[in-house]
């Protein structure tokens, strides 16, 4: 069944919206891709976030991407559960537990980026690389003025959001 546009409707034309519709397509579609690896969004974003900062405890990754702390503990349970990160003592505090990747987590991790890659191509289809790279800068432009953060998932902030 084909899509029909209705003659006057200037929905589709404002930044909002479009903002909007595909914010949701590109969520739902990466959702669908990376449950392939029977992960969701949220845990794959800590899973990046775990291996840029190795080491760091808990509470600072968490703050990092503004998670709730209750958010951020079913999280890192889950992914301690499964294999993929571990907690070890904190070099300098003893009462602080730092996060580590486990060599499966890194496997995990590098397949979900294969995913990101493709994922953005078809996202991208169509637009020159300088398009590309215009949209992206305009688009971090807007997360930097609206205060949103860098690299914070909605999803994070939910804690029914990605399954």
């Amino acid at each position: 069944m084909g899509r029909k546009e209705i003659s006057g409707d200037k929905a589709p034309s404002s930044l909002g919206f479009l903002l909007s519709q595909v914010g949701i397509h590109a969520s739902r579609r990466f959702a669908q891709r990376i449950a392939a690896l029977d992960i969701h969004p949220p845990l794959f974003r800590v899973l990046n976030v775990v291996d840029a900062a190795e080491g760091q405890s808990q509470q600072a990754i968490g703050d990092a991407i503004q998670a709730p702390a209750s958010r951020m503990v079913a999280i890192v349970d889950e992914l301690e559960q499964r294999g993929l990160i571990e907690r070890r003592p904190h070099p300098r505090d003893r009462r602080v537990r730092a996060l580590y990747l486990t060599a499966e987590g890194r496997k995990l991790l590098a397949k979900g980026r294969e995913i990101a890659i493709e994922h953005e191509a078809e996202l991208t289809r169509g637009m020159s690389a300088a398009e590309r790279n215009q949209l992206i800068a305009l688009l971090r432009k807007l997360v930097d003025n609206q205060g949103i953060g860098s690299g914070v998932h909605p999803g994070l902030s939910d804690p029914d959001a990605g399954k």
